[in-house]
């Protein structure tokens, strides 16, 4: 029988092809607010709209996001060395990183990096723990926002229209009030399906 073990960096490889952007997962609760940097953030439903979202387990974060029930992704420049400064080396809970960069917040009260390219302000719907170096956070969309009509991908490509007109946003709590230009994906045709699908808390 011939060997059928695939090579781990062919699957690394070819894992780097799917369309990626940089992240920032933001949550607080009580007097602690915490943020770190991921880029496995997608889709995975329309109806209602949400998103998933993995971070390597043993975060500091990852209590706070339990108890909060929520949390908020913006999307940065890949190259803000800022945002990577602040975000992307580990931290205490103690060590409150948006005390040096300005923020606002939406439905749910989760910080938002006011220079985000694209944010999303989420209720935690459920978490995922599978045998694997990481965790999956399930968010359900309350408030969205696209600043750039062109977000910066890392690695594949996205089919994207930006020829729209401006809009003017007003969230649920009145809270943010913004004009941009939204980004319409297009993808094919929504088909509701009958089948069940497995619900994980």
């Amino acid at each position: 029988m011939s060997d059928t073990t695939i090579d781990p960096q062919t699957i690394h490889n070819a894992l780097r092809s799917i369309p990626a952007a940089k992240f920032v997962l933001t949550c607080t609760h009580d007097q602690y607010s915490d943020g770190i940097i991921t880029y496995w953030v997608q889709q995975c439903s329309t109806v209602p709209p949400m998103v998933v979202v993995a971070i390597k387990k043993g975060q500091a974060i990852e209590p706070m996001l339990r108890d909060a029930r929520a949390f908020a992704l913006c999307m940065v420049n890949d190259n803000d060395r800022r945002v990577q400064r602040l975000f992307g080396s580990e931290h205490t809970l103690d060590d409150d990183p948006f005390l040096l960069i300005p923020t606002l917040s939406a439905v749910t009260g989760m910080p938002i990096l006011k220079n985000a390219l694209m944010w999303f302000d989420c209720t935690l719907e459920g978490h995922l723990s599978p045998d694997a170096d990481c965790r999956l956070y399930l968010g359900k969309i309350v408030a969205p926002y696209v600043q750039d009509p062109k977000p910066t991908l890392t690695g594949g490509t996205s089919n994207v229209s930006t020829d729209l007109p401006e809009h003017r946003t007003v969230l649920p709590n009145n809270s943010v009030q913004v004009t941009a230009k939204f980004t319409t994906y297009l993808h094919p045709p929504y088909q509701p399906s009958d089948q069940t699908g497995l619900i994980c808390d």
